[in-house]
């Protein structure tokens, strides 16, 4: 994301533009140099093709490496397909095994291939370990590139270990220590290592409850865990317990803002875009759409189903019709209100499903709470209006119902998708809608028979 507001950063595009136009290469490289990577990932997704590809070639290896990791994905495409596999190869090398690895999983197969087999042995091993475990693991996010001390050095070997290590490490934010096998036994804080004496062991100032994931943990858990203890990276081990690599914390953003994009899409009833918005062809973006919408017309039957049976109480009390839309999109609200609450809550572990009768309770109170007062101003609204005090009291009850019938179906839904594995906002949303809209008329019309004197 760029660090820089939008009009800052337009300005700075139109600029880039004139010195291209202009060609002005050396005035360009100067003016590249000042900007930051995730800047100049920005002003590539703005550039046309043909400058776009002249600005990327005629960065620094190691700029243009983490410009090609900031990059959107269509704009990843777009380079990849323009550079040589040599190239893609050089790019790869000076990145981070992780970061290297999550580039060539989104290209094709077999151009990956060629271009892992060019890189050298050790940075090829790497990143092939990485993409041997499942997408979206904390496996194929970590970074293997790490510090590992063994617990029995004194704190003057370790500095002086320190002083000699690879300068390409993730990060010396906390210091791992491992024993003979390889093991995770401890963590180590860098200001406490520079604080402690030289002579003093590490298993004396090490912490020994470590906090860990396992390569298989899925992403979604990996930044609750992050999230949840203030990490700013997390250790990964295999089953063994022997120390794998740390997924950090700017990993963890990437798939807090990924995994929100995916079910921002998905509470609307659509399959989440692989790429941007403006990367997407037309067709595909029908293909994404047209499932739940068929789904959706297909289950709206319900409701027109149950209209067509209260057909002739609608011609009786002809003002029963209109307030079907202001019920059911009180019903519709409420439900949509209590799910997006729901899905947050078990997403982020908070509530489980041994949880699911404590929650029931809840909300049934508080969707009594909001149905009475909604009954109270619907009860005004139509009394207001000059209908009968039956027909009121019938509106009102009906939406006391409502409410409370939507928030319960606000908390199951997510709550059992959950249980049976799948990702509640896939049919929260749209499943919502539906079956509020046909239940609320159903309630809405039983009520009228039983409360008004002339159906």
């Amino acid at each position: 994301m760029s660090s820089k507001a939008n009009y800052d950063l337009t300005e700075t595009f139109e600029y880039l533009v004139e010195l291209l136009d202009a060609e002005k290469f050396s005035e360009v490289d100067q003016f590249l140099k000042q900007e930051h990577p995730a800047d100049i990932a920005d002003l590539l997704e703005m550039l046309d093709d043909a400058h776009r590809l002249k600005v990327f070639e005629s960065l620094h290896l190691n700029v243009a490496a983490e410009v090609l990791d900031e990059a959107r994905t269509d704009t990843l495409q777009e380079l990849v397909e323009a550079l040589s596999d040599d190239k893609l190869a050089d790019l790869l090398e000076v990145m981070p095994s992780d970061d290297a690895a999550e580039i060539l999983s989104e290209i094709d197969e077999e151009q990956a291939e060629a271009i892992i087999a060019l890189m050298t042995p050790a940075e090829a091993i790497e990143v092939e370990k990485l993409l041997a475990y499942e997408e979206d693991t904390a496996g194929r996010l970590m970074a293997t590139n790490i510090v590992r001390l063994v617990k029995d050095w004194t704190i003057a070997q370790t500095l002086e270990y320190l002083r000699s290590i690879d300068l390409s490490v993730e990060t010396l934010a906390y210091l791992y220590v491992v024993d003979t096998e390889g093991k995770l036994v401890g963590i180590i804080p860098i200001w406490k290592l520079l604080t402690a004496q030289p002579q003093e062991q590490l298993a004396r100032i090490m912490q020994t409850s470590v906090i860990t994931v396992t390569v298989d943990t899925d992403q979604e858990e990996v930044a609750r865990v992050v999230s949840q203890y203030d990490f700013f990276a997390v250790p990964v081990v295999d089953t063994n317990g022997k120390l794998m690599g740390i997924v950090t914390h700017d990993d963890v953003i990437d798939v807090i803002n990924d995994e929100f994009t995916e079910d921002a899409q998905r509470f609307g009833g659509s399959q989440p875009l692989e790429g941007s918005y403006f990367s997407t062809p037309v067709w595909t973006m029908v293909r994404k759409r047209v499932g739940w919408l068929l789904l959706l017309f297909l289950t709206a039957q319900f409701t027109t189903s149950i209209m067509g049976i209260f057909q002739s109480d609608l011609e009786t009390v002809v003002a029963l019709s209109f307030f079907v839309p202001l019920l059911i999109g009180t019903g519709g609200n409420a439900g949509s209100q209590m799910t997006a609450t729901m899905i947050r809550a078990v997403a982020m572990n908070e509530v489980r499903f041994e949880d699911t009768w404590r929650v029931v309770g809840r909300e049934f109170l508080t969707g009594a709470w909001l149905g009475l007062l909604m009954a109270v101003a619907s009860f005004g609204l139509s009394a207001a209006w000059g209908n009968t005090p039956h027909l009121a009291v019938t509106l009102a009850l009906a939406l006391f119902v409502v409410v409370i019938w939507a928030n319960l179906m606000g908390v199951m839904l997510p709550i059992t998708a959950a249980r049976v594995k799948i990702d509640p906002t896939v049919i929260s949303g749209p499943v919502m809608s539906t079956l509020v809209d046909a239940t609320g008329l159903l309630i809405y019309f039983m009520l009228a028979r039983l409360i008004l004197a002339e159906i």
